[in-house]
C-alpha cells in the first residue's frame, strides 16, 4: 500500500515548509490562497515521484490508488484557485460599488433633495419638510426647535395619509425672524379619537458640498449632513 494514502491536506501543508523550501522562490501568485494551493499540490507531486522512483520493482505501487489520489488533489487545487478568484472578484465588485456610489453622490451636487431626517436648513427665509402619516390625522402638532433645543415655532394642523408638506418662513412664535441655521421639526399626529398616528419626517434642501473620503458618501445641505442612502429623491434647482 502507498504511504501517501494516509496523507491529508494538513499533513502536506506541514510538509511544504521543509520539503519545498528550496523552490519557494520559483514564482509569485495573485493571492495567498492560490500560493498555498500550488505549494500543497507541488509537495504532493514531489513526494509521489520520490516514492515511484524508489518503489520495489517486485511490489509496485497500486496505480488505481495513485490515480484516485491525483484526482482528489487536482480537485482540491482547482477549488482553492476558484476561491482565490472569487475573493479577487468580490474585492473588485466592492471597489466598483464605491465608484458607483461616488458618482451618484456627485450627481446630487446643486440639486434640491428630499431625504430622511428631521433637521433642515433655514435659508433665504425658508425651511421645508415633509411628514408622512400612516393614516389621516385630525390633529398634527408641528414643533420647530433650534440647535439648543428651544422651541421657536409651533402650530397645529390636519394631515392626510401619505406625504404632507410643511414650509416654515422663519417667523418665530414671538413674531421675530429666526436667523439662518439648522432647525429640527417634531411631528405629533392623532386621529379623531385621539389615537396616535405614526409619522416619518423628511427634510429638503440644496446639496452644496460632498464628502467622498469615508466608506459612505455624505452630502452637505447647508449645515446638515445627509447620508447618500437616506436620499429619497431630487429636483434640479432652476
Amino acid at each position: 500500500m502507498s504511504f501517501l494514502s494516509g496523507l491529508t491536506t494538513s499533513t502536506l501543508s506541514a510538509a511544504t515548509s521543509s520539503a519545498t523550501t528550496s523552490s519557494s522562490t520559483s514564482s509569485t501568485s495573485s493571492s495567498s490562497a492560490s500560493s498555498a494551493a500550488s505549494s500543497t499540490y507541488d509537495t504532493y507531486m514531489t513526494l509521489l515521484l520520490t516514492q515511484l522512483q524508489n518503489q520495489n520493482p517486485t511490489d509496485p505501487e497500486d496505480t488505481s490508488e495513485i490515480t484516485t489520489q491525483l484526482a482528489t488533489f487536482e480537485q482540491l487545487n482547482l477549488a482553492e484557485q476558484n476561491n482565490s478568484l472569487l475573493t479577487d472578484l468580490s474585492s473588485s465588485l466592492q471597489s466598483l460599488q464605491g465608484v458607483v456610489e461616488n458618482s451618484a453622490a456627485q450627481s446630487y451636487l446643486g440639486t434640491d433633495i428630499v431625504a430622511l431626517g428631521d433637521s433642515a436648513p433655514l435659508e433665504d427665509g425658508e425651511a421645508e419638510w415633509y411628514f408622512v402619516l400612516d393614516d389621516d390625522a385630525a390633529s398634527v402638532n408641528l414643533k420647530v426647535t433650534d440647535d439648543d433645543g428651544n422651541v421657536v415655532y409651533q402650530t397645529t394642523t390636519t394631515g392626510n395619509e401619505g406625504s404632507n408638506n410643511f414650509v416654515w418662513d422663519g417667523t418665530q412664535s414671538d413674531g421675530t425672524v429666526a436667523t439662518s441655521g439648522v432647525y429640527t421639526l417634531s411631528v405629533t399626529a392623532t386621529d379623531s379619537s385621539g389615537n396616535a398616528i405614526d409619522s416619518q419626517t423628511l427634510m429638503t434642501g440644496v446639496v452644496s458640498a460632498l464628502d467622498l473620503t469615508g466608506d459612505d458618501a455624505v452630502l452637505y445641505v447647508n449645515g446638515v449632513d445627509v447620508d447618500l442612502d437616506d436620499v429619497q429623491g431630487a429636483q434640479t434647482v432652476s
